[in-house]
């Protein structure tokens, strides 16, 4: 089986698995929307165009945030393309979008679904995905931040100082209390899950379509969510804090970038910690607050993970 088929057909049996309970209903379509759904699923095409570092890179927003298992989060399109030079090549890859939905002033917009990628004609690995993207007046969309969600660890990489620090400017004045919200939204929701738990927090904090990546399947809306940390296994507790945020123009979606810690116990009965990184997608809700759509993370060097 040739490798341009055998990516879609890896594809299609991920997405029924992933698929296999409830879908998230999608919001009305139209022309930003499914320009954003069209660009996502045809990222490969610019890798074939242009090869894989500079194909990928084409598509990434020049202060883009990249979340890759093993590494710290990195910043910056720089940062980006030594984390690809030091990944093996691969001979193809496709990715399948999910879900996703646009803001209001049809500027910024979010993606979530499932990736493969060909070793060669017979192995695909296959991997999921979050990316917010942003576009200006007259310009294509571009990814603004993006995790691998729980996808193998990347290669060991020397990055400087200023490409694994968050932006230090402040968001312009007139986001400035909308990316104060999205991050105090994000830091009541680690609080809430250090007093009451991690399953009531994020059934309590999730949109009534926002999910979250199981392992085998998509977990949609707070019942479903309380339903899966429900069935977790006891004795460990995740807490988190926010170390960037960002909103649209049209203040009705955003997205955080944060570091978490998983506590557990070991298998002598010792609390071992885990660290990990991840990206929120918020959107704002009809009553104002702010609940989040889709979540997703994966380890740090210390090899820790937030879902």
């Amino acid at each position: 089986m040739t490798t341009r088929l055998l990516l879609p057909a890896a594809l299609l049996l991920c997405g029924c698995s992933l698929r296999h309970q409830p879908v998230a209903p999608e919001p009305a379509r139209g022309p930003a929307r499914d320009s954003l759904f069209q660009l996502d699923q045809t990222r490969g095409d610019s890798i074939a165009a242009r090869g894989g570092i500079d194909g990928a890179l084409a598509l990434l927003h020049d202060d883009v945030i990249y979340l890759r298992a093993g590494v710290p989060a990195i910043y910056g399109r720089d940062a980006v393309r030594l984390l690809f030079a030091a990944t093996p090549a691969t001979r193809g890859q496709t990715w399948q979008a999910l879900g996703g939905d646009v803001s209001r002033d049809l500027r910024s917009g979010y993606t979530y679904g499932i990736a493969a990628h060909s070793a060669d004609a017979a192995s695909v690995r296959l991997d999921r995905y979050v990316a917010y993207w942003t576009r200006e007046r007259g310009e294509p969309w571009r990814i603004v931040a993006y995790s691998e969600v729980n996808a193998p660890l990347g290669a060991e990489v020397s990055f400087s100082a200023s490409q694994l620090a968050p932006p230090a400017a402040a968001p312009p004045r007139a986001l400035a209390g909308a990316v104060a919200d999205v991050r105090a939204a994000d830091s009541l929701f680690s609080d809430l899950a250090d007093r009451l738990g991690t399953g009531f927090a994020f059934a309590n904090t999730v949109a009534p379509e926002g999910v979250l990546f199981a392992p085998t399947h998509l977990v949609i809306g707070p019942k479903a969510v309380d339903e899966f940390f429900r069935a977790q296994p006891p004795g460990s507790s995740l807490t988190w804090r926010p170390v960037y945020a960002s909103v649209a123009g049209s203040r009705d979606l955003g997205f955080t970038i944060g570091e978490s810690i998983r506590t557990l116990r070991g298998p002598s009965g010792a609390a071992v910690q885990r660290f990990g990184k991840y990206l929120t997608v918020w959107q704002k809700q009809s009553d104002g607050s702010w609940k989040f759509v889709v979540d997703g993370g994966n380890v740090t060097p210390a090899k820790s993970e937030r879902e």
